[in-house]
């Protein structure tokens, strides 16, 4: 077998393909779920009753290994999920069982291992992570004798493609540019995706569901705003700045997190600069400083076209300059906040 993406999992299910032995875990937890239950689904045909769930944090292993030996009797399939498994977090005596059932599985059984409970690469960031050693031989044993799924988060274009395709399935037609428009708003995340186009499906009831329409009804995430208004500010583009903070300032943020998130975003723009002057590319800095999203380098990157690290300094001075201000006495944190976006753009 082999380690496959989400897409091929849902084409195998679709067909009646099943593996004995599933492992799905990554950073997209969503993602995770999702192929869980379409595992359980395909394999019992939607009957909950018919999957015994076993808890990986206080793993019976005996238990698991007469479950997986066990013969169905009103069913194809004996369908097993042990959840949140660290293999790191139990005796050796318990692992080298666990390894004897992977190797014992009955025929007719399907044992399904997911993780989303825990931080199975250990810390570990950036494109070359891989699981801890004693979970990774787990992993690389399913690999090798049923399927593994890595969810990591999608990128903005791979995500609209997500989108068009959910869009469809609700008779709604919909273009690139307004999924890459949601995708964006909504930061990549896959949750927060699903649950804007619910709402859109619905308005839209068979109708497209344009960019105006995306724009309109899907409430940008404070993230998604502050970048936009770094980029006007670099830009020098007064109005699209101003709007900017009139959403930011709408969100009611504590304003020191505030300050700091757009303090944040300068500085990805400025570390996009200087990776540009020194010929590095997205995927560099990205494994170099630990990004899970390239969609954030990615916009790093077009914000720093034509820019120079003296005036993105320049703007991250005044930026320090109102924080200090902020918690030196009393002060109109809007009116501050304000005034030190029109400095930035005089700059």
């Amino acid at each position: 077998m082999a380690r496959i993406d989400t897409r091929k999992l849902a084409d195998q299910l679709k067909a009646g393909q099943f593996s004995n032995l599933y492992y799905f875990y990554g950073s997209d937890t969503m993602q995770v779920e999702t192929c869980v239950k379409r595992v359980l689904r395909a394999v019992t045909g939607g009957d909950e009753t018919a999957v015994t769930k076993l808890d990986g944090t206080d793993l019976d292993v005996s238990l698991l290994a007469d479950e997986a030996e066990m013969c169905p009797m009103f069913a194809d399939h004996n369908c097993i999920w042990v959840h949140d498994l660290n293999m790191d977090a139990v005796r050796e005596d318990v692992r080298k069982a666990v390894m004897e059932v992977l190797k014992n599985v009955a025929e007719q059984t399907v044992l399904v291992f997911d993780v989303t409970g825990f931080d199975i690469f250990g810390g570990k960031t950036g494109k070359n992570k891989k699981p801890t050693d004693k979970n990774r031989k787990v992993i690389d044993y399913i690999e090798k004798h049923g399927t593994t799924c890595l969810c990591e988060p999608k990128n903005q274009s791979q995500l609209a493609g997500d989108i068009i395709a959910l869009a469809k399935k609700h008779g709604c037609p919909m273009d690139r540019p307004a999924a890459m428009k949601l995708a964006e708003l909504c930061g990549c995340q896959t949750l927060l995706v699903m649950q804007e186009m619910g709402k859109l499906c619905a308005f839209a009831d068979g109708q497209e569901i344009t960019e105006a329409m995306v724009r309109d009804m899907v409430a940008p995430q404070l993230e998604t705003t502050v970048y936009m208004l770094t980029g006007a500010v670099l830009g020098h583009r007064s109005a699209d700045a101003m709007r900017a903070v009139s959403d930011l300032l709408a969100m009611r943020v504590e304003m020191p997190y505030l300050m700091a998130t757009v303090a944040g975003s300068m500085i990805e723009v400025q570390r996009a600069c200087a990776a540009r002057q020194a010929g590095k590319r997205v995927e560099d800095v990205m494994h170099d400083f630990g990004y899970r999203f390239s969609f954030i380098v990615e916009n790093a990157f077009r914000t720093s076209m034509g820019e120079t690290n003296a005036h993105i300094a320049k703007c991250l001075e005044l930026l320090c300059n109102a924080e200090k201000r902020l918690h030196s006495g009393a002060v109109d944190e809007r009116v501050l906040f304000e005034k030190t976006i029109v400095e930035m753009l005089a700059r």
